[in-house]
């Protein structure tokens, strides 16, 4: 064994001479190793063409060829168009009330003239107002966005009624019933221009009022009267104090004042003032007329009204005792008259008279025919027409 005997102790024999040495001994070496066929390592990417491994055989499918075979029961179909609230209202109402809901202004003016034969719609516009403005709501959206604008119906409690929608009326048959007793309440305390304005008040709101059953329309219409006595009653007790110097005229007023359709307890007050002007200008007959009228009112009989039940017996005894009247007057109490709310007059029955197609006021002037009635102020006196129509 020789240690460090240099690069030969590592000889073993093998050949590297100049045939196997450099590149081409390199390639020699690669030639030895047989990798074997290539198709050994199958990797499925054969074919990368275009068509991503479509058959050259396949045929292709157009995808919305089916849309041109769909029939109308197959495909979408866009509902039909709907008509707007405001359409309905007016079509399917002849109420004036309605039509000023929908903003059909023009037709519910036409409404009014026709019906009520209403000629001055200045003194309606609050209640038209009220009537548009009430039959809509206004509900708030999305932050940046508008509000959405939604119709109030009135037959919508069974579910929405569809085109056979109405709208819902901003006055109820209670608010007209709080007007009255506000005049009633004027005309107990003597605060007559007030009791007035009240009365007026029902008249403008009487015509926009939409009524569900008869027994509404009755009590509308009742109101109307209502209202139409009670503005000529206050009427006629202006005139009373203009008259005051005459008495003649003063105590025809005072009679005419009592004929009036009151309730009781006014009536009471109009009989115990018609009495004692007709007995202070010695008018006896009618100042005995009055005095027993006043006793036969139900409320004489309470405690409250002893002092009056014995003043108003003493001028009827005083009165039959007399038994003449001092001036000659325009009044007959035996016979039934209708008030003209002019010329403050009776009218009896067969006097030619024309009416206020909407309050009933009543004027035998013909002068007044095709003029406003004073007692309501904007329909026309003269003109036949239907009526109220309440529903």
């Amino acid at each position: 064994l020789v240690v460090g005997g240099g690069v030969d102790a590592w000889d073993e024999g093998d050949d590297f001479g100049d045939t196997g040495a450099g590149p081409s001994g390199v390639a020699a070496a690669a030639d030895d190793l047989d990798f074997g066929d290539d198709d050994a390592w199958d990797d499925d990417l054969g074919d990368l063409g275009d068509d991503f491994g479509a058959s050259e055989n396949a045929e292709e499918v157009d995808e919305m060829a089916g849309l041109a075979d769909l029939g109308d029961d197959d495909g979408f179909q866009m509902p039909v168009a709907g008509r707007p609230p405001a359409g309905c209202w007016a079509t399917n109402s002849s109420h004036a009330a309605d039509h000023v809901a929908a903003g059909g202004t023009s037709s519910a003016l036409q409404l009014l003239n026709r019906q009520i034969a209403a000629s001055d719609f200045a003194v309606v516009k609050e209640s038209m107002l009220g009537c548009y403005l009430g039959a809509m709501m206004s509900v708030p959206g999305v932050p940046g966005s508008g509000a959405m604008q939604m119709p109030l119906l009135r037959n919508d409690a069974s579910g929405h009624p569809g085109n056979d929608s109405l709208p819902r009326m901003y006055l109820a048959l209670k608010d007209l019933v709080a007007g009255i007793r506000n005049g009633y309440r004027f005309f107990q305390t003597g605060k007559f221009n007030d009791s007035r304005n009240a009365f007026q008040d029902i008249l403008t709101k009487i015509p926009f009022a939409v009524t569900k059953g008869r027994q509404e329309e009755s009590e509308v219409k009742e109101m109307l009267a209502i209202c139409r006595e009670y503005i000529t009653a206050i009427r006629i007790k202006g005139a009373m104090a203009e008259a005051a110097s005459n008495p003649v005229r003063a105590t025809e007023l005072s009679a005419y004042f009592t004929h009036c359709d009151l309730q009781p307890v006014h009536l009471l007050l109009a009989l115990r003032s018609a009495m004692g002007t007709a007995f202070k200008h010695k008018n006896y007959i009618v100042a005995a007329s009055f005095a027993r009228r006043l006793l036969e009112l139900p409320d004489m009989s309470s405690e409250r009204n002893a002092d009056l039940r014995n003043k108003a017996m003493k001028v009827r005894q005083k009165s039959e005792q007399m038994a003449r009247n001092e001036h000659e007057l325009n009044y007959d109490e035996t016979k039934t008259f209708q008030i003209d709310c002019k010329k403050f007059a009776p009218i009896y029955p067969g006097t030619p008279s024309e009416q206020c197609s909407y309050c009933g006021s009543s004027y035998a002037d013909a002068d007044m025919k095709n003029k406003i009635c004073v007692t309501c102020n904007f329909c026309t006196v003269g003109i036949q027409t239907l009526g109220l129509v309440t529903g």
